[in-house]
């Protein structure tokens, strides 16, 4: 719930060292676990340079972080968590087709 709240602070905040801070020291370690829970639920685990692309996705999630709506009705762990599997599904596809 503290991770929920602080995301949601982070959408609001317009000060760059505000921002910085509450992503650093709340929301980054929630989306570090978050990613890493995915890969093992999902088993995207078998893919290759799988260390690489956890590095890529925790930078995709930064990037669309400002996306989160919460007025939209959902949980902002619950988007992250589509987000972040949509992600990796895609990178499999990729994979999939370079293999081809």
């Amino acid at each position: 719930m503290e991770h929920e709240k602080a995301i949601v602070k982070y959408c609001q905040l317009t000060d760059f060292k505000e921002r910085s801070e509450l992503y650093e020291f709340m929301i980054k370690p929630a989306l570090d676990q978050l990613v890493d829970k995915i890969i093992l639920t999902y088993k995207f685990n078998r893919l290759p340079n799988i260390d690489s692309l956890r590095d890529d996705c925790k930078v995709w999630l930064t990037t669309v972080l400002n996306k989160y709506d919460p007025n939209k009705g959902s949980k902002a762990f619950s988007y992250f968590s589509v987000i972040t599997k949509n992600w990796f599904i895609h990178q499999t596809k990729v994979n999939a087709k370079k293999m081809k």
